[in-house]
């Protein structure tokens, strides 16, 4: 009677544990990069090469530390800005747009950092 029982639990089990599957969902944050006051230069050696792939591995880093997954990064340069500020807290005019994955938490986070939507 017991094997008789076990094969229709097991079968439902199966049916329920794919749902338990949590669908993750991605937001889309931006951030108006300064000369060099962004937190994740903190701790970075000076005198690097900043190439493009150095930039978001730094980002990425940063986030990720914070317990938030990136899922794409990307440097936008728009060419219409032109800012003559050379101090360190002001405005490049580029801006980083950071796809996150959403989790509790998440955009409080990345409001906190300075990033925007």
């Amino acid at each position: 009677m017991k094997k008789l029982l076990f094969i229709p639990i097991m079968s439902l089990v199966l049916m329920i544990l794919p749902s338990c599957e949590q669908n993750t969902s991605s937001d889309i944050f931006y951030y108006d990069e300064t000369g060099c006051s962004d937190v994740w230069w903190q701790d970075t050696p000076s005198g690097d090469t900043l190439t493009p792939q150095i930039y978001e591995d730094w980002v990425t880093s940063y986030l990720e530390n914070k317990n938030i997954k990136v899922v794409s990064f990307q440097v936008i340069y728009p060419s219409t800005v032109v800012l003559s500020c050379r101090a360190c807290h002001c405005k490049t005019g580029d801006i980083l747009q950071v796809e996150v994955e959403v989790k509790s938490g998440n955009k409080r986070k990345m409001r906190r950092i300075g990033f925007y939507q």
